[in-house]
């Protein structure tokens, strides 16, 4: 049974890698067997979590840092990975951003293209870059990071969910798209995890995190590590059948 979750020999890129659930993921991914590519906007940062990577699974890990809402720097990411790893066959969407509270009528044009440079091109943009690539090699798998709030919003995250929401109805396009090249895609919908993002929302409301805890059935907030069985389940061949899926993790909090 081992073995359908083994990522042995494979090569698995995954964004905003180096705090938050993308630590998580990425440290997962390479106990799985996985050489890893841990991506973010810092380089010190991608180092020190590509060393701690590779120190404490003997994997590989390549830290390349890259700000995935810059559409033009993305290919140049990709081309750096094959360069040094030869391939790319399970991608991670988890970039994400959301800076501020902002309600509606107080969005501006720079707010609105700030997100949606890096919560819906980027990922749209390096997806597109990676499944021919990965057809080439004989498939993948592609794994987009939304949210639950991205089905039930809420005051003054609007667009940081109605992006992740846009980003859900990608991920099935992309699934009809790339079933025929070997290229599953899946979304993955977080709940109420304690991340630096989780934090920051607390910052300006006392009461965030108490409040999203008691909204679960679990009437608590995941740690971080909680996403890595979902992770490899959709990047090995455990999930061989699944696409165009979005798989919600939120300790049952209600998705709608």
């Amino acid at each position: 049974m081992s073995d359908r979750f083994d990522l042995s020999g494979r090569v698995s890129l995954v964004t905003g890698a180096t705090k938050g659930l993308g630590r998580a993921m990425v440290q997962g991914l390479a106990e799985a067997g996985s050489d890893v590519v841990v991506v973010s906007r810092k380089q010190d940062l991608c180092d020190q979590v590509a060393r701690e990577v590779a120190e404490s699974t003997g994997r590989r890990a390549l830290p390349i840092a890259c700000h995935l809402g810059e559409w033009d720097a993305l290919p140049a990411l990709v081309d750096r990975v094959y360069e040094g790893l030869g391939r790319i066959d399970v991608l991670v969407n988890n970039a994400g951003i959301n800076p501020a509270m902002t309600p509606i009528t107080e969005i501006s044009e720079a707010y609105f293209d700030k997100l949606c440079n890096v919560n819906l091109k980027g990922p749209i943009r390096l997806a597109a870059l990676c499944a021919p690539r990965m057809a080439e090699a004989g498939g993948g798998s592609i794994i987009n990071v939304s949210t639950l709030g991205a089905y039930s919003a809420g005051p003054g995250v609007g667009t940081y969910t109605g992006l992740k929401a846009g980003l859900l109805n990608f991920t099935k396009t992309m699934a009809a798209e790339w079933a025929s090249m070997g290229v599953r895609v899946n979304a993955i919908s977080p709940g109420p995890f304690l991340t630096e993002m989780m934090k920051g929302t607390a910052k300006y409301d006392d009461g965030f995190i108490d409040r999203s805890a008691e909204a679960t059935l679990m009437k608590r907030v995941a740690d971080p590590d909680e996403i890595v069985g979902l992770t490899l389940f959709l990047a090995s061949d455990a999930s061989s059948y699944v696409t165009g899926e979005d798989y919600a993790i939120g300790g049952g909090m209600r998705s709608n």
